[in-house]
Parts: C-alpha cells; sequence; structure tokens
C-alpha cells in the first residue's frame, strides 16, 4: 500500500452483512460512507481509503488474523474507528472491553473529558436515553419512559501509552471512548453501539452523521 494522502478519498462502514435487518451496526450508510461486509476487507484498495468505520457487529477473530493489513493502513495514514466490545484485541494499543457493575441511570451517565471533532456539538444526555415510544421527547420525559445503557456499559483499562480519554462512564468517569496514535494514524474506541445508531434528527447527536464522516475523511 503506497497512496500517498492526496489519493486518499474514499470513507468505508465496515459491518457484518451490511444487507441484512437486525444487526448491530448502521444498516443504511451515512452520506458519504460506503457500507461493505467486514469480511470483504483484504478485497479493498486500502490506498485509495481516508478513514474506516468498524461496526460492533464485525468479526474480531477475522480482523486479527488480518491484523498486519488494518495497522499499516492506520499507521500509513488512515483513520479508524473501532465500535463495540473489544475482547479480542486485533490491533496495538486495543483495550480490552470490561462490564460494567451498574445499578440504575446515574452510574451510565456519560462525560466529556476530553474534545475531539467526531463529538463536536453533541450534547451527552442524548446519548443516555433510548425508547420505543415515538415522537419527540424531552430529557425529563425519557428519563420517565427510556431506557439507559445503549451508549455503553462498559470500560476500558491498561490504555495504551499516550491514549487521551475522550468520555467517561458513571460517577468513576471509567474511560469508555478514547483516540490514540499508530503511526501516522489515528484510532477512536466507542465502547458501545455504533455511534452512527444514534444519529437522531431530532437532537443533537443528529450531528454524528457528518462529524464522523468529516473525521475519517480527514476534514476535521
Amino acid at each position: 500500500m503506497t497512496a500517498t494522502a492526496p489519493t486518499r478519498t474514499r470513507t468505508v462502514g465496515l459491518t457484518l452483512a451490511p444487507a441484512a435487518a437486525g444487526g448491530m451496526g448502521p444498516q443504511v450508510a451515512a452520506e458519504g460512507l460506503e457500507l461493505h461486509d467486514c469480511y470483504n476487507l483484504p478485497q479493498l484498495d486500502l490506498g485509495a481509503i481516508a478513514g474506516i468505520t468498524l461496526s460492533a457487529s464485525c468479526d474480531q477473530l477475522f480482523l486479527g488474523r488480518h491484523r498486519a493489513l488494518l495497522e499499516e493502513f492506520v499507521r500509513s495514514g488512515g483513520r479508524l474507528l473501532v465500535n463495540g466490545h473489544v475482547v479480542e484485541p486485533f490491533l496495538p494499543g486495543l483495550a480490552r472491553w470490561r462490564r460494567l457493575v451498574y445499578k440504575g441511570p446515574r452510574d451510565l451517565v456519560i462525560s466529556r473529558l476530553a474534545p475531539h471533532p467526531i463529538w463536536d456539538g453533541i450534547d451527552l444526555d442524548d446519548v443516555l436515553f433510548r425508547t420505543g415510544v415515538s415522537g419527540t421527547h424531552t430529557f425529563e420525559e425519557l428519563r420517565a419512559i427510556g431506557v439507559a445503557g445503549f451508549y455503553g456499559r462498559g470500560y476500558h483499562l491498561d490504555l495504551p501509552e499516550g491514549a487521551r480519554v475522550l468520555n467517561g462512564i458513571g460517577p468513576l468517569q471509567a474511560p469508555i471512548d478514547y483516540t490514540f496514535t499508530l503511526g501516522a494514524g489515528e484510532i477512536v474506541v466507542h465502547g458501545g453501539l455504533d455511534l452512527l445508531t444514534f444519529a437522531d434528527p431530532a437532537r443533537s447527536t443528529a450531528r454524528f452523521a457528518t462529524t464522523i464522516i468529516d473525521w475519517l475523511g480527514g476534514a476535521r
């Protein structure tokens, strides 16, 4: 892979069977994002890709078998967003996800600890609760009818040297989102459901649909 930065213009989402219903990852590509089955990774022209988002549904054992491919992509300047629970670290520096002991929503509150372009303009209150009740609801209404914990119910320890914790979970603000550099590239890890699934047009999280794609493409 010998591509230089100006030739990298594509942003790609890898997920499990992107055309199938019921998966954990996004089933419809955000504007500017190409969706591919994660098992097609070896066939992709990584030299033309600026950034990749990995769905929580991706097979981590498979990714581990193609570690050299992904590592070279990042080290040569690529950007990678890892969603989900990392239980089989498939790249240097990835920390294992650990389940959080919690009793209620207070233990699952997300706190911003450092800025990052992906979360620019996002009100973290908007990721705490989700509900199947149709319509637009206030935060107080969601507190009554919603369920907390979809954003994340765990944390990461043993972060790599130089890692920056972006968001914390619970009263102890345990690391749920972090970033670190690998060679000339950057890896962002989100320990929960795919960030793109939170892009609600009625809330600040609508921005995820653009901030993620912009960051992957190098515009942020």
